[in-house]
């Protein structure tokens, strides 16, 4: 039984090495301990501010869409790196926010703070687009986002010019809405957007309630571009062969319209020669710039056009000689289209088949071909005139009127008394009245008495004023030699 007990015993007398490593053990916790201690009291002696203030920790007042939340855990959308940074929203998660400041009131971080704040608005907005509807405006357009009428009215305040693209919105234009949602559930307006065409968006910013509205313009390049046509069948056809736009082709058109009768004078073997600027952006083009030198060679004579600006930004074509290729009268109301009837005093009617005068010229196109104003005038007459089906009269400066007949509709806004400038449309070709398809009748009056518009001598537009004679001669001499190396390369082509 002794012998038993003492075994017992054995089993409850510790190992000296253990002892050891315990004591070592508790040693090392021990100087750890002390250690973050004496590194924490460094720390807190090196700044004197916070042993004099006590440090409170405050929820931060972020924007109302977090405080109209119940959630513990938020969606928003992920901050712009700009104001005019409209890509796609990316959805992240906010979590509990909570940051510490010291109750110094003159403390510089506290504006550093409010200007976070500030900063961090626009990164909560929630955007969303709207597609312009015909017979669309923004009383119309605002209501689809939650806002209203006040909204409208806050946003109309703004200056007439600076407000201009959101009066003049077209069916297709998309416009960016930025909103929030404020404490009571309104949706408040913080910034819109407009893209106008590919280089300036329209944009509408809430600065401190007050808006504020810019136009913001890409930076492009303009690269010179020369282009060589010849004519087979038509301007058009040409102009597509060559890889030209159809704005360069009625461009190009209009230039020369008043001494080439498009419909008429065009000849097979006809060429003409182009510089035009095209418009990039970030080495991408995006669009064609204007023409800024021109030949045209019809039937052996050569007209040449270059272009200039004057100081009142308004661009002209002038002959190297600087008379203007603008006369009072473009030659053809329509420019792409074909003579179906000429001016003939004897003609016999085609359905009244009586022996008629054809007082006018027939210009024969589709359906709802734009028509455009011969000269700059006031509109005489608008409205259906017997036979001449839907009509417009217009007065220029009272010895000449120019009357358009068979329209099939008038262009909106044209109304009697209302003033329209060369090139302006005034309507669409149609087959009202006494006509047997689709054309449009043009008639040339000079104090009332009937003209052939296609002979009759049209007066000249003002010459280039003699002020600006050696900065045009200047523009236009290396376009000139531009042009006459593009015209014996033609030739070379040819032969």
């Amino acid at each position: 039984m002794k012998r038993n007990r003492l075994t017992r015993q054995s089993n409850y007398i510790k190992n000296p090495s253990d002892t050891n490593a315990w004591n070592i053990k508790h040693r090392y916790i021990a100087c750890l301990i002390l250690l973050s201690i004496i590194i924490f009291f460094l720390a807190y002696s090196s700044s004197p501010k916070l042993q004099d203030d006590t440090l409170q920790t405050q929820v931060v007042e972020l924007p109302v869409l977090l405080e109209n939340s119940s959630h513990k855990s938020i969606s928003f959308h992920a901050p712009l790196t700009s104001e005019s940074d409209f890509r796609g929203p990316s959805s992240i998660t906010l979590n509990s926010i909570f940051v510490k400041k010291t109750n110094d009131a003159k403390d510089n971080g506290q504006d550093i703070f409010t200007g976070l704040l500030k900063a961090s608005r626009h990164s909560f907005l929630s955007w969303d687009e709207v597609e312009v509807r015909p017979g669309d405006n923004l009383s119309l357009i605002f209501p689809r986002v939650g806002l209203s009428a006040k909204d409208v009215y806050l946003v109309t305040r703004l200056d007439k010019k600076a407000l201009g693209p959101l009066l003049h919105l077209k069916p297709g234009q998309i416009l960016h809405f930025g909103t929030l949602i404020k404490k009571d559930g309104s949706i408040s307006l913080e910034a819109l957007k407009v893209v106008l065409n590919p280089i300036e968006t329209f944009h509408v910013r809430k600065v401190e309630q007050v808006y504020q509205a810019e136009t913001i313009k890409l930076a492009v390049d303009l690269r010179q571009k020369q282009i060589t046509g010849k004519i087979d069948s038509s301007l058009f056809e040409a102009g597509l062969t060559a890889g030209l736009t159809d704005k360069v082709v009625m461009e190009m058109a209009h230039i020369f319209g008043w001494d080439i009768d498009f419909a008429l004078d065009l000849r097979k073997g006809d060429h003409f020669k182009l510089i035009i600027n095209e418009v990039f952006v970030n080495g991408t083009k995006i669009d064609d710039g204007n023409i800024l030198a021109a030949d045209f060679t019809n039937r052996g004579k050569t007209f040449r056009a270059i272009r200039f600006v004057d100081s009142k930004n308004r661009g002209r074509y002038y002959s190297p000689e600087g008379d203007s290729m603008r006369k009072t009268f473009n030659r053809t109301p329509v420019p792409l289209s074909r003579i179906s009837s000429r001016f003939n005093p004897n003609r016999k009617h085609p359905i009244l088949k009586t022996n008629r005068p054809h007082r006018g010229v027939d210009y024969a196109a589709r359906r709802g071909t734009p028509i455009l104003a011969t000269g700059d005038g006031k509109v005489q007459f608008i409205g259906t005139k017997g036979g001449y089906g839907k009509t417009v009269i217009l007065s220029h400066g009272g010895k000449y009127t120019t009357l358009y007949a068979h329209m099939s509709r008038y262009k909106k806004g044209v109304s009697s008394g209302k003033r329209v400038k060369q090139g302006q449309i005034i309507g669409y070709i149609g087959s009202t009245g006494l006509a047997t398809g689709p054309h449009l009748h043009y008639e040339f009056r000079v104090n009332g008495t009937h003209r052939n518009p296609l002979t009759v001598k049209l007066p000249k537009a003002e010459p280039l004023p003699k002020r600006y004679h050696v900065e045009f001669k200047a523009q236009a001499t290396p376009l000139i030699t531009q042009l006459d190396i593009l015209v014996d390369t033609t030739l070379a082509q040819g032969e």
